[in-house]
């Protein structure tokens, strides 16, 4: 079954946020937190409550604080804009280290400098991305194809969308807005549950 990878908003409010991630962690393969906002002790104290809440850390990935993943024992989620992947890996060789790329050359380096899974997209037309054309599903297919780590397709990815996702052999799909963009979260993931192959 593909693995559905929740992306937090970059706007929550950790007291909010922990009870809207409640009612959705039964649903949740991985929930990321991208929240550039908070503070390294505001995250941490976010994943302990998510922790006391019933996640495991398995579940939980912090994107670009490797401080905080390392301090929080969660894995953590690279960008452009974070520490190579080589050097993250070389520092903490435990760690579980995912990687945000957008090509196949991006792909095949973020694996050969040690990430343990990929997020590659954006995959269909998104709203958070719109003046850049998607990458589709034969690059996505490519991507799976060429690498030996975990692919998760993101990027405009709808319940309907997720058998094709699933036929290019990627190992999941990450969500932000249709999930936690809609009016009732926990219906939404519900929809996505119930179409995943």
């Amino acid at each position: 079954m593909m693995r559905l990878h929740l992306i937090s908003t970059g706007s929550i409010n950790p007291r909010d946020g922990v009870e809207t991630f409640q009612s959705l962690q039964p649903y949740t393969d991985q929930l990321h937190l991208r929240e550039p906002n908070l503070s390294a002790t505001e995250l941490v104290e976010l994943i302990d409550a998510l922790l006391a809440k019933g996640y495991s850390p398995e579940q939980l990935t912090v994107h670009d604080r490797v401080d905080v993943a390392h301090v929080a024992g969660i894995g953590v989620q690279l960008t452009r804009r974070s520490l190579r992947v080589g050097d993250v890996r070389r520092h903490f060789p435990d760690l579980i280290i995912g990687k945000s790329v957008h090509s196949l050359a991006e792909a095949l380096a973020a694996e050969a400098e040690g990430a343990d899974r990929l997020l590659y997209g954006h995959i269909y037309p998104t709203a958070s991305k719109p003046d850049l054309p998607p990458r589709g599903i034969d690059a996505l297919k490519q991507v799976v194809t060429f690498t030996t780590k975990p692919v998760i397709a993101i990027g405009g990815i709808t319940p309907d969308r997720i058998p094709e996702i699933a036929a290019t052999g990627a190992s999941g799909i990450a969500v932000l807005s249709g999930i936690l963009g809609q009016a009732d979260p926990l219906a939404a993931i519900q929809r996505y549950q119930g179409v995943r192959v």
